[in-house]
């Protein structure tokens, strides 16, 4: 993947807990951890229109959750 150099402009409050979490080493680095972030954000969507395909605006029914508890598993209590 190509890495192009940006710039955004963040509130000074959520800059400094960022790099003090990378000094800190709870995240790789700010761009890496807004990289992450805007990836999780893609999947989520990926996911949400799958969902949104397979159901509509209807939420999954009992069903559904029945055959993913046992697809996954999930000894469902």
């Amino acid at each position: 993947m190509t890495m192009r150099k940006t710039a955004i402009s963040l509130p000074e409050e959520q800059l400094r807990r960022l790099k003090a979490a990378e000094a800190a080493g709870r995240i790789p680095s700010v761009s890496g951890h807004i990289q992450e972030l805007l990836r999780r954000d893609e999947e989520f969507a990926a996911v949400d229109e799958t969902l949104r395909r397979l159901f509509g605006d209807r939420p999954p029914g009992d069903e559904h959750r029945k055959w993913a508890e046992r697809a996954l598993g999930i000894d469902a209590a």
